[in-house]
Order: structure tokens, then C-alpha cells, then sequence
């Protein structure tokens, strides 16, 4: 535990989500907390404090009202297992704002609910509250954002997502704005991803489970058998570190990256036109385009690589089957089309033409909206 805390802490912190901030996690009956002012990257188990309901009443100053937030957050959900206090250059400006953050962007929905509220007070109580209608983050005042998971990997994605969306609702201001998705849409994207996310979860903890018997019984066993036993058990627990292994690599290359992005990281094969390769992308920029919901009017220099405008598709529910079909009635001669709060389909004859796509409208989107 205190390993996994020690290795996100520095992620946390080689990509700047947190400053001055704290991360924790489930621990027995209480939680395990990263001190004031350790070193994120370069964290020991010297800088992890215990924290439950016998000792926290000891604590002082920030740590004791970091450390009531964050033990009230975890324990107000079973399923929760780590969260952090966070505050990115982006997520600190608008907590500035003191507003909520609406559904912006369909990732966001997924990771952190149908919308990011803010916090009337940096109280536990009051964030306890702003977390309410299976939320797993919300603004604090001036302080931030509280985000939480399922687990330190969760948590990890779900702050680059409140990162990403919240850096896209600030720079979006000046041109015309987000647009939210409708409310009833995401309330359903948001409950069939939990669906979908706690079934596989589910699986993997059943295969847990039989390996841990399967482990118990070979070590009762003390005849041949248990030799063969083992044996088969150890390449059993290779493949299961294997499994974690390519779950980590979909995790880092799928749409829930927790990475600052690239221009043509994080994208997804489409099978949507023949004869022609297409990739869904959910980049740094062009995911601000998205969340604005409208066609994008490229300036001359890019055009010929892009052509004079990206149009846009109208939102959908992109957890159901064929939901990016309408690209195909949109798009026309264009090399991508945006698709409204949720990305972009790039097109072409292959992965080097898709690549430069991707690159140029990836610039062309910052110099726009930066």
C-alpha cells in the first residue's frame, strides 16, 4: 500500500496536479495520508501518516483539516477506496470561480460524475455534500478540487480528466464558451460506465479470489500433487501480472488517459469507413475544441492540411454500440470531424497521414483557444 502511494505521488507531481495538496488512501478503519509538505517526488514511508476516527482529533492546522476532508471522502462511499486534495494550474483557477463545472466533456461524466460542483465552504461537511449523487470530485474555494476513486489508479485518471476539462472551460471563455451535454444524457453515460466499469471489476476480483484458494490449497497440500500445484499457480500469477500489466497500457493509450496529452496520444481505432483509417482523439486541445460543440474555422496556414473548416457532430452516447455513426453524414471531404463533448474522428490512408492530422489540428486548436 504505502509502495503504490509512494509511486503515484510521483506522478501526481511530475505532472503538476498537485502543489501543495495531499493524497490518501483506504487503510483499515481509517486512512493512509501523505504529510504537509513531503516531497511528492521523492516520497518515503516516513512521510505517510495514519489518520482514523481515534487520533485525528491530535492533528493541527492544514494537515488535521486535509486529513478530515479526505477521511470523510473515502469512508462516505464503500467503493472508494483513495483520494486527493489537487490543485493543477488549471483546477485552482476555477475553483477561483466558484461555480460547478457541467458536463463538458463525456470523460469527465464518467470518472467524476454528471457535474463538478463547488464547495460553499473548505469544510468536510460541505464537501461531503458537493460529492452527493455518486460524484467523485468537487471544487473547493480558492483551494482546488477534492477527486476520489475506486483506486489510486481511478483517482489518478479522474484528475486528469477534471484537469483537462477544467483547463478547456477557462480557455474557452473568451471564444464563445462550453456547451454541456444534455442533462438526462449524461446522467445516463454516466451510470452505464459505472455499470460497465464495476462488472469488470467485478470479474477481476472473482478471479482474485479463486487464485487465492487455488494458492491456500496447494499450501495445505503436502504431497506431488503440490509441487505441480505450485507450479501451475506461479504461472498463473504471471499471467495475472501480465493482465494488470496490458490493463495499465489500455489505461495510458485509452480515453481515460492520465497523462497531459500529446497530439496523437490517447486515440482509438474506428471502424467507420472503407478503404480509410480512422482514429478517435481526445488530445489536449482538440478536446477543448470538443467541449465548445461546434464546427472549427481552421486559419489559412493549416488549411492545407486540414482544409477550411472541421465540422462538427452533434453529442452521443458514446458507450453505446455504433453511437459515432452520424460522423459518417458530417464529415464529407473533411480529414476529422469533431464530435461534440467528446473528441475527435481523424481519417486517412494511413497511421502517418493520421498523425499528421492529428499534429496540425492538435496546433492549430491551441493557437486558436491559448
Amino acid at each position: 500500500m504505502s509502495a503504490d502511494i509512494i509511486k503515484y505521488a510521483k506522478k501526481f507531481h511530475e505532472i503538476k496536479y498537485i502543489e501543495s495538496g495531499y493524497i490518501a488512501m483506504r487503510k483499515d478503519d481509517g486512512i493512509l495520508i501523505t504529510a504537509t509538505g513531503a516531497n511528492l517526488a521523492d516520497l518515503s514511508e516516513d512521510n505517510l501518516v495514519f489518520v482514523n476516527d481515534k487520533n485525528i482529533e491530535t492533528f493541527e492546522g492544514n494537515f488535521r483539516a486535509a486529513a478530515v476532508i479526505l477521511f470523510c471522502a473515502i469512508r462516505q462511499s464503500k467503493v472508494i477506496e483513495a483520494a486527493a486534495i489537487v490543485d493543477s494550474d488549471s483546477i485552482l483557477k476555477l475553483s477561483s470561480k466558484r461555480r460547478a463545472l457541467k458536463p463538458i466533456l463525456d470523460d469527465l461524466v464518467k470518472l467524476c460524475g454528471i457535474s463538478v460542483k463547488c464547495a460553499t465552504k473548505n469544510v468536510a461537511a460541505e464537501v461531503v455534500t458537493s460529492l452527493a449523487g455518486q460524484r467523485n470530485a468537487c471544487f473547493m474555494p480558492d483551494a482546488g478540487a477534492l477527486v476520489r476513486g475506486r483506486s489510486l489508479e481511478e483517482l489518478f485518471a479522474a484528475t486528469a480528466v477534471l484537469d483537462k476539462a477544467a483547463h478547456a472551460e477557462l480557455i474557452a471563455e473568451d471564444k464563445g464558451g462550453t456547451q454541456s451535454m444534455n442533462p438526462v444524457e449524461a446522467f445516463l453515460e454516466c451510470m452505464l460506465y459505472k455499470l460497465k466499469s464495476s462488472k469488470n471489476a467485478g470479474k477481476q476480483n472473482s478471479a482474485d479470489s479463486v487464485q487465492e484458494n487455488v494458492d491456500n490449497k496447494a499450501e495445505q497440500t503436502q504431497n506431488e500433487q503440490q509441487g505441480e500445484q505450485s507450479a501451475e499457480n506461479s504461472e498463473n500469477a504471471e499471467g495475472s501480472e501480465q493482465s494488470n500489466s496490458e490493463q495499465q497500457d489500455n489505461l495510458q493509450s485509452g480515453e481515460n488517459t492520465s497523462a497531459k496529452y500529446n497530439a496523437f496520444d490517447n486515440m482509438t481505432t474506428l471502424d467507420l469507413f472503407e478503404g480509410k483509417l480512422a482514429v478517435l482523439m481526445h488530445s489536449y486541445y482538440t478536446s477543448a475544441a470538443s467541449a465548445m460543440g461546434k464546427p472549427f474555422e481552421v486559419q489559412e496556414k493549416y488549411a492545407d492540411v486540414l482544409g477550411q473548416q472541421i465540422p462538427c457532430a452533434p453529442s452521443t452516447l458514446v458507450c453505446i454500440k455504433n453511437s459515432l455513426g452520424k460522423v459518417k453524414d458530417v464529415i464529407g471531404e473533411a480529414p476529422a470531424c469533431i464530435v461534440a463533448q467528446h473528441g475527435v474522428v481523424v481519417c486517412g490512408k494511413d497511421m502517418d497521414e493520421i498523425k499528421k492530422i492529428c499534429a496540425t489540428l492538435e496546433k492549430a486548436c491551441e493557437e486558436y483557444l491559448a
